[in-house]
């Protein structure tokens, strides 16, 4: 999709074309996913909170002007989800057996599990997870340090 279709369909979305939207999303979904899934630690809370985040971003779509505001509005509307469910549970542990890393990554608090989802295994830059997470850069780098060094991951 190039930037011409783009701005079409970032055009056709803002008056409210549920197609045009699906398309933008369609770009977005897989790291939508991602970060959900492995912040919330459950698969259908992720489908939950992309879900809601979707569907939020439909109905506020008449803001969005460029590609890269639909990003980045998609992912912060994301963080929203993801922060109200922290907000619900409780510190539970998931049941059965995970791979080595899930498991770790489960034992870091929820901000820097979500952080280091996305920078790392997002492969977002710190000035976009900052935006998605609706932080200061340096507060970002901070706790990104913070798992790594939990972790054991160096740079």
């Amino acid at each position: 999709m190039d930037k011409r279709e783009y701005k079409q369909l970032i055009s056709m979305s803002a008056n409210g074309d549920a197609k045009a939207f699906s398309k933008l999303y369609e770009s977005v979904y897989r790291d939508m996913y991602y970060t959900a899934f492995y912040s919330l630690k459950n698969d259908d809370d992720a489908i939950e909170a992309v879900t809601g985040a979707a569907r939020d971003g439909f109905n506020s779509a008449a803001r969005l002007r460029t590609e890269a505001q639909f990003r980045v509005f998609m992912m912060r509307t994301l963080c929203a989800r993801i922060k109200m469910f922290f907000k619900e549970y409780s510190d539970s542990e998931l049941k059965g057996k995970q791979p080595a890393l899930k498991k770790m990554l489960f034992t870091l608090p929820d901000i820097e599990r979500l952080l280091i989802v996305m920078h790392v295994g997002g492969r977002f830059s710190l000035e976009e997870t900052a935006a998605f997470a609706g932080m200061t850069v340096g507060g970002v780098r901070k706790r990104i340090n913070k798992a790594k060094e939990t972790l054991g991951i160096e740079d």
